[in-house]
């Protein structure tokens, strides 16, 4: 076993974390959202807010072991369109992950917890869409790292 195949494990590991934890948790809060129910959406916020910190950490551990795996081969270079592509799709995900996901979950269950209905599923809906949207990203992100255009 090469030190590249222990990065790679850990590479698609932490991305099985990362990309199914985004995905699960945008399916679930669509789903939610529907119920109507103040209380059960106001706990899943709540519950969704301890995630995705575990979300975070599984996309610096891919993004770590990916990194690692471009230094142990020298086949892999940082220009490959695939790579720089997926970085940059990396830092704007990362980006709106610390800077929107954890304030907006905090404001929708704070109007949620007010009673505030219409300001939370107002809320509500930017953050499913916001969510949507990260999820394609990854995505894509892992469909650069699947066929690596360009390398």
């Amino acid at each position: 076993m090469t030190l590249y195949e222990v990065l790679l494990y850990f590479h698609i590991l932490a991305a099985m974390f990362w990309v199914g934890g985004s995905i699960m948790l945008m399916i679930i809060s669509g789903r939610v959202d529907r119920t109507g129910d103040v209380q059960f959406r106001a706990r899943f916020m709540q519950t969704a807010a301890v995630v995705g910190p575990v979300i975070g950490v599984s996309s610096l551990l891919v993004l770590g072991a990916g990194i690692g795996m471009v230094l142990e081969r020298d086949a892999i270079e940082l220009s490959h369109t695939w790579i720089w592509l997926a970085l940059t799709l990396f830092g704007v995900t990362a980006i709106g992950g610390m800077a929107y996901f954890g304030p907006a979950s905090k404001k929708i269950v704070a109007a949620l917890e007010a009673g505030q209905t219409e300001e939370a599923d107002r809320r509500m809906r930017t953050f499913n869409f916001a969510s949507r949207f990260d999820t394609l990203l990854l995505l894509v992100i892992v469909g650069l790292m699947v066929f690596k255009p360009g390398g």
